[in-house]
């Protein structure tokens, strides 16, 4: 294909040149000819066209030269008129969700003039790509990408097929709809090698899978899916750095201390700079918080999370940040973060997630009847993609309630019970494994000091402090504080 294009662009005809380009530089991008599309480009009659330019930087950027990237588009859009070109050159190279969100309205009302010369299946496919990581409307972005793995095959266009398929897969991901993206995956067709746009997007089907796997609480699978897609050279801003944060949180979902230091440096590689419409900064600094708390550093994980609650927009990091919020015992902080999360469109796991913790308020709140209410709730929405990692905390308070909800009975009482069957699992394989925070507790508890003189010296609130004694009681199999220090002896 590559040499058909090559034959069109006459070195003596610039309007036929100019044709030819815009005829394929969107398939040529997709079909990893990066390379090969710029060397085009600076073949031109006249390469300093502002098509050419704006080309160009899509070249710089997918091969990760972003700086070079910048200063082309520069160019490009100082000279250049509204047309599809510049609309679809947007759409990739726009960083914040803001401009990405208007060049994807510019782009839709593109397609809907798409001529002879514009590569309508290639464009639909990006238009569909945006819309996912907009997040603006999962239903519409499934929607446009099923449309255009439709022109796509209709095209013999099969890597551009396989790429609508696997950011279908992504998309079907990010709505919660885990049954049908892990059917699209098994049917995904296999590149020879990966391909520039890969490289480009990082990771994609290891990350679907190991975030399907983590929000059904199956972490270890989850990592089993992570770990061969983190990439040291990775730029931090594509599929891979989503896997980079989903594997840290399934360290810390089975207390993987002896990771926690390598888990740090995952979250180094993750970039503090939107990209693509994806707020990074705000993803990175609740998983790094996550971290902190796990790692018993509760005010530097409030410290961290703090800027988090300043820019709306990140609907799934607000739902785990409230829920850590309320483990930090800051209710208000949580329901900052609640409504922050309810702002968005929120993915039925995130739902899950949003319903348990409000639910969990209520039940500090001494609002049982409606903690049990928004637990119900939570069940539902849950049970039918199987979602679980939002009822398999360790906090007590959690475990609590789910066990007098099931004395309460349910409406959903089977998918309660692999609930609680998960729980048990997952607390027996844990079982002894104490927080570095749970030990500094349990150093005290071997000393005269009251609770409230522990809170004093650990410098946490005193309702912290006593659910990190009945965590402790429980890990170690006992009921009293005598007994916990002679567990600590006899061990």
């Amino acid at each position: 294909m590559i040499d058909a294009v090559r034959e069109d662009i006459s070195p003596t005809d610039p309007e036929l040149a100019r044709t030819a380009l815009r005829r394929n530089w969107l398939r040529l991008i997709l079909e990893s000819r990066t390379r090969e599309l710029e060397q085009l480009c600076l073949a031109q009659p006249d390469p300093h066209d502002a098509h050419v330019l704006l080309i160009r930087a899509c070249c710089r950027d997918l091969l990760g030269d972003s700086h070079g990237a910048t200063f082309l588009r520069g160019q490009g859009l100082s000279v250049a008129a509204e047309d599809f070109v510049v609309c679809f050159t947007e759409l990739l190279l726009a960083t914040d969700a803001s401009a990405k969100a208007v060049a994807a309205d510019r782009a839709r009302d593109s397609l809907t003039r798409c001529g002879p010369e514009d590569d309508y299946p290639s464009a639909l496919f990006l238009l569909g790509w945006t819309e996912v990581r907009l997040r603006r409307d999962l239903g519409e972005a499934i929607a446009l990408l099923r449309s255009a793995a439709d022109e796509a095959r209709l095209h013999d266009r099969d890597e551009t097929f396989r790429l609508a398929q696997s950011n279908l897969a992504f998309a079907l991901t990010h709505a919660g709809l885990f049954t049908e993206a892990e059917q699209t995956l098994d049917a995904l067709p296999v590149a020879a090698a990966p391909s520039d746009w890969d490289v480009f997007e990082g990771g994609l089907p290891q990350a679907n899978r190991g975030t399907i796997a983590y929000w059904r609480g199956d972490y270890d699978e989850a990592i089993r899916h992570l770990d061969p897609a983190v990439a040291d050279t990775a730029p931090g801003h594509n599929f891979e750095a989503l896997a980079r944060l989903y594997l840290v949180m399934s360290l810390v979902a089975l207390k993987r201390d002896d990771r926690y230091y390598a888990a740090s440096e995952l979250i180094r590689g993750v970039s503090r700079a939107d990209k693509h419409g994806i707020p990074w900064d705000t993803l990175r600094r609740v998983v790094s918080a996550l971290l902190a708390h796990a790692e018993g550093h509760d005010q530097r994980a409030r410290t961290i999370a703090a800027p988090a609650l300043t820019r709306p927009g990140a609907a799934v990091a607000h739902a785990v940040l409230a829920e850590l919020y309320r483990v930090l015992d800051e209710p208000a902080l949580a329901a900052q973060a609640l409504r922050l999360a309810s702002a968005g469109a929120l993915p039925r796991y995130a739902r899950v997630s949003t319903l348990i913790t409000s639910a969990a308020l209520r039940s500090a709140a001494g609002r049982g009847s409606e903690a049990h209410e928004l637990l119900d709730r939570a069940l539902e929405a849950a049970s039918s993609e199987r979602i679980l990692a939002p009822f398999l905390s360790d906090d007590p308070l959690i475990g609590d309630l789910l066990s007098a909800h099931a004395h309460r009975g349910s409406r959903h009482d089977p998918f309660l019970a692999v609930v609680l069957e998960r729980r048990g699992q997952l607390s027996r394989r844990l079982a002894g494994v104490l927080t570095p925070r749970e030990s500094e507790v349990l150093g005290c508890l071997r000393t005269t000091m009251t609770a409230e003189e522990i809170a004093a010296h650990l410098g946490v609130a005193y309702p912290t402090v006593k659910t990190h004694i009945r965590s402790v009681y429980r890990k170690l199999g006992v009921t009293t504080r005598r007994e916990a220090v002679r567990s600590t002896l006899a061990r």
